[in-house]
């Protein structure tokens, strides 16, 4: 009885050592919302945008090089899914290592070698090359694209963080009108510099530098920002989350955080410091690990949920960054028809193959965009804006199953009905719709998975989930490469019998 006594009075003082000091987020609400989150969001939101720059904007690039590749619909779509199959081959690892080493380090190092990578790509005379170049930058922004809400989101308090990643996303609609816009302003230059007898450097290679340099900012902004507290409490490292949020106290209050009573923070510490111990002792060990952690997900009582949701953004990213890759390109057909009667939309391709056949026989080329193709497109990202601001006002009126089951539904109609439209106008508010209602999607599907399981699942639920939904934009793309020249009845079809899809399977959520 006195060795347990002993071992009991010996105990307590370990016990009240670890709920000492106060909790991560009571800190965060007595400093307040201040320039420090604004910094981060702001930098947070420019990483997102290259992410979507450096993919979606590959849209331009297939075709404004196309004469300098001499590249075909099936090639295009090639170069246009490399960067997504890149995204998809990382994004879980460059996601476990943000909570094995911190997420700072991986956002800044990603970013500036997925940059560095972009910037190579600019004098790659060959197309192969160019396609491993983009695949490779993929690989690298995967960091900002798996790591950037987890670490924008642990500077916030629980009831300001879904806001605070609704603004971050309205990023991506400022980089579907960005994108457009940079590719209007660089294609009206007409120069071209002999660099070798086989190659000539011309105005479309400067786009790169034009998408990833909201990167390039963002990265930069980060520097002198602190990690995450919340990721340093969980790795055990006190000290540096106490001096990381006394920083934070300091440029957004004034104050240090003793004058607000604060002498310590409670420590997070318990699993996660396994995971750098496994990453520190070979990589077997790492990936044993990194399985262990996610086979929960594919066991009950997760799997059917998390199994639906995967599918579901696989749908998402097929119809919104799948067609969407193919926009400007379709617009651009649609905008350089010459024919007086109304046509569809399978109509005009049918034509413009045929007039491409026509310039093969008399060795001509043509790489220019028709001007209302930007336009267009710049109203898409308009639209794509307004979507995330009303889609908030919509979900707190029918919730997130109706939200996600209609919304496709439409979206389903609007890709089927473009098939018989002979109205441009009604073509491109159609298209539209196909493409920014799914995308809008995006983000409330994440927040589901993010409610249908457990806490210490979320990110790598989140992650996989995202990654598995890029592979129906690699998907999407290289359909209508293959298809869409050839069937365009079917592809048209295609897409909107698996969005139609989709929205069946949501209403099977319990959200």
């Amino acid at each position: 009885m006195t060795n347990v006594s002993q071992q009991d009075a010996e105990s307590k003082p370990s016990q009240k050592s670890m709920s000492d000091g106060h909790e991560y987020e009571e800190v965060l609400e007595l400093i307040g919302f201040g320039c420090v989150q604004w910094v981060i969001l702001i930098a947070s939101g420019l990483l997102l945008m290259m992410v979507i720059n450096e993919t979606m904007g590959m849209s331009y690039i297939t075709i404004v090089s196309q004469c300098d590749f001499q590249t075909n619909s099936v090639y295009k779509a090639v170069m246009s899914a490399a960067s997504f199959v890149g995204i998809f081959c990382s994004s879980y690892f460059w996601g476990y290592l943000s909570d094995a080493i911190g997420r700072k380090p991986v956002l800044i190092y990603t970013t500036l070698c997925g940059n560095l990578l972009s910037l190579i790509s600019i004098i790659i005379p060959n197309f192969w090359i160019f396609v491993v170049a983009r695949f490779l930058v993929g690989f690298f922004i995967a960091g900002a694209s798996s790591t950037t809400y987890a670490y924008l989101g642990e500077f916030f308090i629980p009831r300001h963080r879904p806001i605070v990643i609704n603004y971050a996303s309205l990023f991506v609609g400022i980089s579907t009108i960005y994108v457009p816009a940079v590719a209007w302003f660089v294609m009206s230059m007409d120069w071209s510099l002999d660099v070798t007898e086989s190659f000539t450097f011309r105005p479309w290679r400067l786009l790169t530098v034009f998408y990833f340099v909201p990167g390039l900012i963002g990265a930069m902004m980060l520097i002198k920002m602190p990690e995450s507290p919340k990721i340093l409490l969980s790795m055990g490292r006190t000290d540096e989350a106490y001096a990381a949020v006394e920083w934070i106290a300091l440029k957004n209050i004034g104050k240090h955080l003793h004058d607000l009573k604060v002498e310590a923070l409670k420590s997070d510490a318990f699993s996660d410091r396994e995971n750098i111990l496994s990453v520190s002792k070979s990589p077997t060990v790492s990936f044993r690990k990194m399985w262990a952690e996610t086979a929960p997900l594919l066991k009950r009582p997760h799997l059917k949920n998390f199994c639906i949701s995967c599918i579901v953004m696989c749908g998402l990213f097929f119809s919104s960054s799948g067609m969407g890759l193919w926009y400007p390109e379709i617009l651009n057909r649609l905008g350089s028809s010459v024919a007086e009667d109304a046509m569809t939309v399978c109509d005009v391709i049918e034509a413009s193959v045929d007039q491409w056949q026509a310039n093969i026989t008399t060795d001509i080329c043509n790489d220019q965009i028709n001007t209302k193709s930007y336009i267009d497109t710049i109203t898409y990202g308009s639209a794509l804006i307004t979507g995330y601001i009303v889609m908030g006002f919509v979900i707190n009126q029918i919730g997130r199953k109706a939200s996600i089951t209609v919304g496709l539904a439409i979206a389903a109609g609007c890709a089927l009905s473009l098939v018989w439209i002979k109205n441009e106008a009604v073509i491109i508010v159609c298209f539209c719709l196909y493409l920014v209602l799914p995308g809008l999607c995006v983000s409330v599907l994440s927040g589901v998975v993010v409610d249908l399981v457990p806490t210490n699942l979320r990110g790598k639920a989140v992650c996989i989930c995202l990654m598995l939904g890029r592979t129906g934009s690699v998907f999407g793309s290289n359909i209508i490469g293959i298809l869409l020249e050839s069937y365009c009845h079917i592809t048209f079809g295609l897409f909107s019998g698996f969005v139609l899809f989709c929205a069946l399977l949501a209403f099977l959520l319990p959200m």
